[in-house]
């Protein structure tokens, strides 16, 4: 009989930034694919959001992820817009950025308990893009 090892506060930590460093890898490569860069972007940060809300054990439907997404306001929306630009140097790092930056704004949302008040959660997405 196997016992299955609970995950301790630090390792859920530590696996979100996981979470949010391999989304941000993955937009890094996404971002520069011809004509569905931005719409692929987009589904990867959908997933990762949900992959963080099963990390906490939360379900969370892609409504629920795309409002967040949309409460982040107009910042995240030009930035993602900045990777329909076809220039990899520009495209790239801010692809990277912008994803590293939601996973870390979803991630401090879910530990919160997803309230509806998402100003706070600005905050975090602003000062993990820098």
């Amino acid at each position: 009989m196997t016992e299955e090892k609970e995950l301790q506060p630090v390792d859920i930590e530590w696996e979100a930034e996981k979470i949010c460093r391999w989304g941000a890898a993955r937009a890094g490569v996404i971002v520069v694919a011809p004509l569905v860069g931005t719409m692929a972007l987009m589904a990867n940060e959908v997933y990762m959001i949900m992959r963080l809300g099963e990390l906490r054990g939360v379900k969370l439907e892609e409504s629920t992820v795309l409002g967040l997404l949309t409460s982040l306001g107009a910042t995240f929306v030009g930035q993602t817009l900045v990777t329909l630009i076809p220039i990899a140097p520009i495209q790239v790092p801010v692809g990277v950025s912008v994803t590293y930056a939601v996973g870390k704004a979803a991630n401090a949302w879910i530990k919160a308990g997803r309230p509806e008040d998402v100003a706070a959660f600005r905050e975090v997405y602003e000062s993990a893009r820098k």
